[in-house]
């Protein structure tokens, strides 16, 4: 009778050891470095948030941390750089939200057995850049918009669920971004070299 508990004791605590551990997943956060910095010919930076959250559904950046204003405003004091001894830049913040809406399911009985999408995540960025140099006379007025979704499956967890929600507002982020580059490039005098 101890022979039998000891041999499984000992099976068990084998089995435990054999056992692989999984790393959890991150959330991924916003990462300066991922976004090359610009200098721009302006003294200052100023960053103007005209996007007041709604606070109700489907409306959900209140609930989310980091929410999308705040990534636009941490993006901007690092990659919009002044590096000019005289003008302003401004970046007016118009839209910066988070849709989440629950997807309709199918009635039917095999849809019942399937790993359905649950749930939509829709992020939208917009802005305006006025860009004033009052020495060459230069003015500049540039829009940029962008927008990134993604779905959820029913079986994801919550951490599942926040990545997914950090990973769409990164992707409009990365968009927001080339749109406002490219237009930053493409004006005569708005860039230090």
């Amino acid at each position: 009778m101890r022979f039998s508990i000891l041999t499984m004791l000992l099976c068990i605590f084998f089995s435990a050891c054999s056992q692989k551990i999984y790393d959890e997943p991150k959330i991924p956060t916003f990462q300066s470095s991922d976004f090359l910095p610009l200098s721009i010919n302006a003294r200052k930076l100023v960053v103007i948030q005209n996007w007041k959250m709604p606070g109700e559904e489907p409306f959900n950046e209140h609930l989310i941390m980091p929410n999308p204003s705040s990534v636009i405003t941490e993006w901007a004091s690092n990659t919009l750089l002044p590096a000019g001894s005289s003008g302003d830049l401004t970046l007016d913040i118009r839209r910066a939200s988070i849709i989440i809406t629950d997807i309709q399911q199918a009635d039917s009985l095999t849809g019942q057995f399937k790993d359905n999408q649950k749930s939509k995540i829709e992020v939208e960025m917009a802005g305006q850049i006025m860009w004033i140099q009052p020495v060459t006379a230069q003015t500049g007025f540039l829009n940029a918009r962008s927008k990134s979704s993604t779905t959820i499956p029913e079986s994801s967890s919550p951490l599942d669920f926040e990545i997914a929600v950090q990973e769409t507002i990164l992707s409009a982020l990365a968009g927001f971004d080339r749109k406002l580059r490219l237009e930053i490039e493409n004006l005569d005098g708005m860039i230090l070299q």
